[in-house]
């Protein structure tokens, strides 16, 4: 009897659900976690190690699950989304007596923000924290499935503020402005001349099956230090071509650095593709910018290689000044229902005195019905240290991706 009611309001639950006016949704996703069978290295007495991380830090590495709730009427929205990291599953021994650290909480919050549809179908209204991926309406990510690859976060919405988002239904135009402020949890205001130097813009307009073209201006990070903060703000401006069936191709180039005390030359363009022609699939990107990163993807880049002689750093080096430039093409091949073939490459360099050149290489088995990826990388670099070559590094990862 206590069954058939427990079942009796489950049914009355979804009933009510499925009949309101706007929807309930409850995702759950074992977020492309990656364990490494075994891993080691060409160094002298390196042994085969197995555990939740590469040899080299590549990226996904440990584990993590999301979980999502997302409710949306006529009128509003509302959104929260969970991330649990590896930090967060077990005990952290210490002064704590055993329990979990205080750092690291069971459960982080990532999104947490309400939605008001002020205009419907052309005027809405984001407001709260901004952090799981951010808000995407205008950023651009490689179409690599595992090692994607992003221009630095540009065009990208994070942190804790106010979106006033405009887009008219069927015109193909969007523009959106952030008041990015500190979160409610900093007991700080900051002046409006700061607050208003933090803002970010941008905007978009699609001729459809022809071109997308987008540009604006943010500040990298995610909250905001005022003006003669640390961040620095970008210009940034996008172009993907739409004209060509089963190809997606895309162009974007940022500026930044200007705005600094002294200031800085920072510049970066990617250009990114896939084309499928089934069985086969093709995917690439190629980057190449000055005074910069990896463009967010350390993917093919071992331990080591991001210095000179294994002393100076290779990035963040001030009055320094470099170009940096990197490619990783990845096709994939069909062979069979939800089973495909594929091989991953990624090769970089710079003009930093001693820097040498990385790679990487990893062909992998891809189960898409399973969300599971079994490869094999191995990762190596031109670099020298005192004559000798620094350590090639290889693994066996399993990348897991499923959720409902």
């Amino acid at each position: 009897m206590k069954k058939a009611l427990v079942l009796g309001m489950i049914l009355l639950a979804l009933g009510t659900f499925a009949f309101a006016d706007g929807g309930v949704t409850v995702g759950l996703d074992w977020g492309r976690s990656q364990f490494n069978i075994a891993s080691g290295s060409s160094a002298a007495n390196s042994v085969v190690q197995q555990g939740w991380t590469g040899p080299f830090g590549t990226y996904p590495t440990d584990a993590r699950a999301d979980l999502q709730f997302a409710y949306s009427n006529q009128y509003t929205g509302y959104n929260i989304t969970f991330y649990l990291g590896p930090n967060t599953f077990d005990a952290i021994a210490g002064a704590n007596g055993g329990f979990p650290d205080n750092s690291q909480p069971f459960v982080n919050i990532v999104n947490f923000y309400g939605t008001l549809k002020l205009v419907p179908d052309m005027f809405t209204v984001y407001l709260g924290q901004f952090e799981g991926d951010g808000w995407d309406h205008f950023r651009l990510d490689s179409p690599h499935p595992v090692y994607d690859v992003n221009n630095d976060n540009v065009e990208r919405f994070v942190g804790w503020g106010m979106i006033l988002d405009l887009l008219p239904k069927d015109t193909g135009f969007e523009a959106a402005v952030f008041a990015k402020l500190p979160g409610p949890t900093d007991a700080t205001t900051i002046s409006l001349q700061g607050a208003i130097a933090e803002y970010g813009l941008e905007a978009s307009y699609t001729v459809p099956n022809l071109v997308k073209i987008s540009g604006g201006t943010n500040a990298f990070g995610n909250y905001a230090t005022g003006i003669g903060g640390s961040e620095q703000r970008n210009i940034n401006a996008a172009v993907q071509l739409l004209m060509v069936p089963n190809l997606t191709v895309w162009d974007e180039f940022f500026y930044a650095g200007f705005d600094q005390t002294p200031a800085t030359t920072l510049f970066s363009d990617e250009l990114a593709g896939q084309y499928v022609m089934k069985p086969l699939t093709i995917i690439w990107a190629a980057f190449f910018g000055s005074n910069v990163d990896y463009g967010q993807n350390t993917a093919g880049v071992p331990s080591g290689y991001a210095t000179d002689n294994g002393a100076t750093p290779f990035y963040g080096l001030g009055s320094a000044s470099y170009t940096f430039w990197a490619f990783s093409p990845e096709i994939q091949y069909d062979v069979a229902n939800g089973i495909a073939l594929g091989l991953y490459a990624y090769i970089c360099g710079n003009n930093y005195p001693n820097s040498g050149t990385g790679y990487a290489v990893e062909p992998y088995l891809l189960l898409r019905n399973f969300g599971l990826r079994l490869g094999f990388m191995y990762s190596g670099t031109t670099v020298q240290v005192a004559g000798t070559t620094l350590p090639s590094t290889w693994e066996v990862p399993l990348t897991v991706d499923w959720g409902f």
